[in-house]
C-alpha cells in the first residue's frame, strides 16, 4: 500500500474559553461547525468528532484533512477557523502518514 499522508487537527479550549463551560456550548462554537461544514464542501475531509471524558464532558477534538500541503492544513486550521481565530479553540496540526488501512476487495 501506498502511504497517504492526511493531516490531524487536534483542538481544545483556547484562550477566550469560558472556563468551567462546555466549548460547545459557547458563543462562537457554530463557526467551528461551519469550518467543518466548508471542508465537507470542498473535499478536504475525511472525519471530524470530539473526545469525550470518562465523565461525558466534552472539551477537545479532532479533525482529520486530506489537503495538499502541510501549508493548506495550517491556513484552513489557523485562519479559516473562526473559532481559532477568536481564540475559542486552540490547535494544533500534526502530519499523519497513513501506511495502512483495512484490506477491501473489489
Amino acid at each position: 500500500m501506498t502511504p497517504r499522508i492526511w493531516f490531524v487537527l487536534q483542538h481544545r479550549p483556547g484562550p477566550a474559553a469560558k472556563p468551567g463551560v462546555s466549548v460547545t456550548d459557547q458563543p462562537g462554537f457554530a463557526e467551528h461547525l461551519a469550518f467543518l461544514n466548508r471542508r465537507a464542501e470542498d473535499g478536504t475531509l475525511v472525519m471530524a468528532g470530539p473526545f469525550e471524558d470518562v465523565d461525558g464532558a466534552v472539551d477537545e477534538g479532532m479533525t482529520v484533512l486530506a489537503t495538499a500541503t502541510l501549508e493548506d492544513a495550517l491556513r484552513l486550521a489557523e485562519i479559516d477557523d473562526e473559532a481559532v481565530r477568536s481564540g475559542l479553540l486552540a490547535v494544533t496540526v500534526r502530519t499523519w502518514t497513513v501506511v495502512m488501512t483495512p484490506v477491501t476487495e473489489d
